[in-house]
């Protein structure tokens, strides 16, 4: 297998972009928003859902803390609360906004306590919100989904491009129609995909901007 000088991730270019990740590769979110941000500059408007825009995982992968002051993150808590805060990204995009992050669009909309036939119906109504924003502006969003089923169809139909992220025994593999990952330069064999790794992929793509004492470790087979 073929080894690289630098660990490769996707690019994130405008339009609808959907993440689909391995439950096991934590932080493979968090990663590409931080890179993108660290590779073209801008801030991130973030609509949170099921606790995605933490602060501890960003804070524990960003080769800086300063990155971080560029990422605004608004949280809903109930299915009309989400789409209200799709409904007002248009007003908090600015010249300099890089990327929309959507995670989990799909969570709030599969409650309980939506009548039937309503979460279909505002989530179709939310992707066509977020599709207007697409096609009105040169900004990348990225989406991901709790569930990948019959109510998450208009998402895929509406996407651009769709990033598969899926843990081996070599590490996080992406793969898509335009990349797919080849293999990270380890030093010891094979490793977890921890918050700790993701943190030495991006210090290793970005090291101008990693902090002198922001400590990397990587766990490897278990342990650190």
């Amino acid at each position: 297998m073929m080894r690289h000088d630098h660990p490769e991730l996707p690019t994130l270019d405008s339009g609808l972009t959907v993440l689909e990740t391995d439950e096991r590769a934590t932080g493979a979110l968090q990663s590409l928003v931080l890179d993108k941000l660290l590779l073209d500059g801008g801030s991130a408007v973030w609509v949170d859902a099921h606790g995605h825009g933490t602060t501890q995982p960003l804070s524990r992968i960003a080769p800086s803390m300063r990155i971080l002051d560029r990422i605004r993150i608004a949280r809903a808590f109930t299915a009309w609360q989400h789409q209200s805060l799709c409904q007002d990204l248009v007003r908090e995009l600015t010249d300099d906004t890089a990327v929309i992050v959507l995670p989990a669009f799909d969570w709030f909309y599969r409650s309980e306590v939506l009548s039937r036939g309503d979460g279909e119906r505002m989530l179709a109504a939310a992707v066509d919100l977020i599709g207007k924003i697409v096609d009105t502006f040169d900004v990348s969003v990225l989406v991901t989904q709790h569930t990948d089923d019959a109510l998450t169809d208009p998402i895929q139909e509406r996407a651009d491009d769709v990033i598969h992220c899926e843990q081996t025994a070599y590490g996080p593999r992406f793969s898509g129609d335009e990349y797919e990952t080849l293999v990270y330069p380890l030093d010891n064999g094979m490793v977890q995909t921890t918050l700790a790794f993701w943190q030495q992929v991006l210090t290793t793509r970005h090291p101008a901007v990693a902090d002198a004492d922001s400590p990397i470790e990587v766990s490897v087979h278990g342990s650190y």
